[in-house]
C-alpha cells in the first residue's frame, strides 16, 4: 500500500486504495488537493464563455447532447487507459452512481443550458456559485457535518468577495431584469442539483476511487441523452462540423476539460475534504470567468476583481483551516470498513 505522499496516483490508477488520502498533517498531499480544486475553478471559469458560444450556435438541448455524450466517451477512454475500466462494485452502489449521474450531470447541465439561454453569463455565475450555501445546508442535514464558527465565517467572507466580483468585477456587472425571472428559476436548479450531487457522492468516495465515481456518474448522465440524439438529432453531427475551429474547440473544452478533467479533480478534492470545504472553491469560478473574458474577448475587468478575488481566497483559507473538522476519508454514515471487493489491493 502506498503512503499519503503517493496521493496523485489515486486520480489515474484505480488500484490505489482510499487509505492513500491525505491527513491534516500531510501538508504536501493537502496542498495538491487544494491546487486541484483551484484548477477546477479555473476550468469552470472558462466554461461559461464556451457554453454561451455553443448555446447561441446550436441551442440548449443540442449542446447538452454533444457535451454529455462526448464526456461519456472521453471517460470510457480514460477508464480503458487506467487499466481497470470495470472494477467490482455492489449493485446498489452502481444504482446510486446512476442516480447521481442523472442528478449531477443530466439535471444540472439541462438547468444550466436552458437558464443561460435566457440570462447573461454574469447573472448565471451569480446563481451557479450559490452552490456552497446549498452544500453547507444539505451537508448539515444529511451527513451531520458541523458548521463551526470558522466555517460559517469563511463561507460568509467568500460570499462577500464573490458579490464584489459579481457587482464590480466587470463593466456592467450582473443586472437582474423581471423578464429574466424564468431563466433565474430554471438555472437555480443547477447549483441545488450539484450540491446534492456533491454531498451524496461523499460516502461512495470512501470505498471507490474518485476516477470511477466520476466516470460512472458522467456516463450514466450522458446515456440519458442518447435516445434524444438517436430520435431527434439526426442532423446534429453535420451542424457540429459546420461550427468550424472555434466551435470544435468549445466542444472539447465543455466536454473534455469542464466535464471530464474538472469532475475528476473535484472528486479528488471531495475525497480529502468535507463537502462545504470543497464547495467554497466555487466562489472562485466567476473570478476566473471574468479573467477569461478579458484574455479571450478583450473585456477588461475592474480593480474590484483583484479585491474580490483576495477576499474570496481569504474565505477559502478560513473555511479550510478548521482543525476540529479536519479532512476525512469517510463520513459518519460510512464508518464501517468497505467490502474487500471494492478496494483492490495494489500488486
Amino acid at each position: 500500500m502506498t503512503s499519503g505522499r503517493a496521493l496523485p496516483l489515486c486520480i489515474i490508477h484505480p488500484a490505489v486504495a482510499p487509505a492513500t488520502l491525505p491527513r491534516m498533517n500531510d501538508r504536501r498531499g493537502l496542498l495538491l488537493v487544494h491546487l486541484a480544486l483551484l484548477m477546477t475553478a479555473v476550468i469552470w471559469g472558462g466554461n461559461f464563455a464556451a457554453m454561451k458560444y455553443l448555446i447561441d450556435a446550436l441551442g440548449p438541448v443540442d449542446v447538452m447532447v454533444v457535451r454529455c455524450l462526448a464526456g461519456a466517451l472521453f471517460f470510457l477512454a480514460v477508464l480503458s487507459l487506467a487499466g481497470r475500466p470495470l472494477p467490482r462494485m455492489r449493485p446498489v452502489d452502481l444504482l446510486r452512481l446512476a442516480l447521481l449521474g442523472v442528478l449531477g450531470v443530466t439535471t444540472m447541465n439541462l438547468a444550466m443550458a436552458y437558464g443561460m439561454h435566457r440570462i447573461s453569463a454574469a447573472l448565471a455565475s451569480l446563481i451557479m456559485t450559490s452552490n456552497p450555501i446549498f452544500t453547507a445546508v444539505i451537508s448539515l442535514f444529511l451527513t451531520g457535518e458541523r458548521l463551526t464558527r470558522r466555517k460559517v465565517g469563511g463561507i460568509a467572507t467568500a460570499t462577500a468577495g464573490f458579490l464584489i466580483v459579481l457587482l464590480f468585477g466587470s463593466p456592467g456587472g450582473a443586472q437582474l431584469d423581471i423578464n429574466e425571472l424564468t431563466g433565474v428559476l430554471i438555472i437555480l436548479m443547477a447549483p441545488l442539483a450539484w450540491a446534492c450531487y456533491t454531498v451524496l457522492s461523499k460516502p461512495l468516495l470512501a470505498t471507490y476511487p474518485s476516477l470511477h465515481v466520476a466516470a460512472y456518474a458522467v456516463i450514466a448522465g450522458g446515456l440519458v441523452f442518447l435516445p434524444v440524439a438517436l430520435l431527434f438529432e439526426h442532423d446534429l453531427p453535420r451542424r457540429v462540423v459546420d461550427l468550424g475551429w472555434h466551435g470544435w474547440t468549445s466542444v472539447l473544452y465543455v466536454s473534455l476539460m469542464a466535464l471530464v478533467v474538472a469532475y475528476i479533480l473535484w472528486y479528488w478534492g471531495l475525497r480529502a475534504l468535507t463537502p462545504s470545504q470543497t464547495a467554497v472553491y466555487s466562489y472562485l469560478v466567476p473570478v476566473f470567468g471574468i479573467l477569461a473574458a478579458w484574455l479571450v474577448l478583450g473585456s477588461p475587468p475592474t480593480a474590484f476583481l483583484l479585491l474580490g478575488g483576495a477576499v474570496i481566497v481569504a474565505g477559502v483559507v478560513l473555511t479550510n483551516s478548521d482543525r476540529q473538522t479536519a479532512p476525512a476519508t469517510r463520513l459518519p454514515t460510512a464508518a464501517e470498513p468497505p467490502p474487500p471487493l471494492a478496494v483492490p489491493a495494489r500488486e
